[in-house]
């Protein structure tokens, strides 16, 4: 096998680790035709980063501050765009992403897309395989942890239909915003401390983004309305008035989490008191 065949073929382990990881975690069965869609139009969002380059090439500036202002703008900014571009196209107009986990997935997916290409890249650039290595330890990880800042956003837009109830709750299009500036800026700090020789600071940046991600991953898993789940209690949402299960903390129908506290058996839809079993059915609960 060519080194060109070889750097293909090795270009997507990393990617395809990752991306088995993140599917592992979905409360609900695997979708192929969305994942393999937001994988590559999240590999094609690479050539919106390289068509930027060609047309408006910035210089990094020589000062500290200056620099980092560059990567968080510039190379985080950008390229954080690029890949919720491709979630945008790929993923968003489908009748099977509705919810905060639908978010995640993809950006996740086109993430891993992007990373691959990137992979690939480095690999031709260096023409040495072997920085595959620190790349699918780090840096592969790091741009689904990124990602998935604002791909929960883009969840719960999707979810809440847009509303935001006076108390804040809901997601709009400003929070989506939002959280896609705080993806490119943990991005652009992260390259910044790479660059700078700092690797102390970068793996403290990305030991922030990790655990980010994985209060994220569980938070669309807990609110997502298609999760398996043995629980048999359920609250009542003032705002929509829709049930959900005890341990959710939106609601799947409406995205608010302004709950009743009294908990509901699924099945006779009494109150129910501590224990493992309804007081009046006598239904297990858990």
């Amino acid at each position: 096998m060519n080194f060109l065949a070889q750097a293909f073929v090795l270009s997507w382990l990393p990617g395809l680790f990752w991306l088995a990881y993140v599917e592992s975690r979905s409360p609900q069965p695997l979708i192929w035709s969305r994942l393999v869609l937001t994988f590559l139009a999240g590999g094609l969002s690479v050539f919106g980063v390289q068509l930027f380059h060609m047309v408006y090439d910035p210089v990094q500036p020589e000062s500290l501050l200056g620099s980092l202002v560059f990567f968080c703008v510039i190379v985080g900014g950008l390229e954080e765009s690029c890949k919720m571009l491709a979630v945008l196209v790929a993923g968003w107009p489908r009748r099977d992403f509705r919810e905060a986990w639908d978010g995640v997935g993809c950006a996740s997916a086109a993430a891993l897309g992007f990373a691959t290409a990137e992979n690939f890249h480095y690999v031709m650039n260096y023409q040495d395989a072997g920085v595959l290595l620190s790349r699918s330890l780090s840096a592969t990880f790091a741009h689904v942890a990124m990602s998935g800042i604002w791909g929960f956003a883009l969840g719960l837009r999707k979810q809440s239909g847009g509303r935001v109830s006076p108390q804040g709750r809901g997601a709009g299009w400003g929070t989506v915003l939002e959280a896609l500036v705080w993806a490119a800026i943990f991005h652009g700090l992260y390259d910044w401390c790479l660059t700078q020789g700092w690797p102390w600071a970068a793996l403290l940046v990305f030991g922030g983004l990790v655990i980010i991600f994985r209060q994220r991953l569980q938070e669309s898993y807990f609110t997502s309305s298609r999760r398996q789940t043995s629980s048999q209690l359920v609250r009542e949402c003032r705002a929509c008035h829709g049930l959900g299960r005890s341990e959710y903390r939106y609601c799947p129908q409406c995205g608010e989490q302004d709950w009743d506290e009294k908990r509901l058996c699924l099945a006779c839809l009494k109150e129910c008191a501590e224990g493992d079993r309804c007081s009046h059915c006598q239904r297990l609960l858990v």
